[in-house]
């Protein structure tokens, strides 16, 4: 806020001021690391302005990309592995039609059998 005891919500111009007096602290430390060399590494800390975010930003972005490489690596391998149980899913359905098949033509047997065999209704037991 502009003002120390000032109350009330905050206007526009009070946002706008911190966020020139953030910008200013980033240049008057952009402005004062430009002095050290390459040698130095930019690594000296600013006073007012926290640890350079870039360095740690190239660094946390090789991580993760080296994290996504993994991670595709690992659902390319899920992807070989579910393919090849897909395939033998696949055999074992072709094997076993067969059986279902003769499954079915064993019970229609079956049914014709007992129906032969049964006695014709109203038939004494002698």
């Amino acid at each position: 806020m502009s003002e120390a005891g000032r109350s009330g919500p905050p206007t526009p111009a009070d946002f706008a001021g911190q966020l020139r007096a953030a910008a200013d602290r980033m240049m008057a430390g952009w402005t004062s690391m430009a002095g050290v060399g390459a040698g130095g590494g930019g690594t000296a800390a600013v006073p007012g302005l926290p640890t350079m975010p870039a360095t740690m930003s190239a660094q946390q972005m090789d991580t993760f990309l080296d994290d996504l490489a993994a991670r595709r690596t690992q659902v390319q391998a899920l992807i070989t592995q579910l393919q090849s149980f897909d395939e033998q899913l696949g055999t074992l359905e072709a094997s076993v039609r067969p059986f279902v098949e003769w499954t079915r033509t064993w019970a229609d047997l079956e049914k014709t059998m007992v129906a032969m065999w049964r006695p014709p209704p109203g038939a004494s037991g002698q």
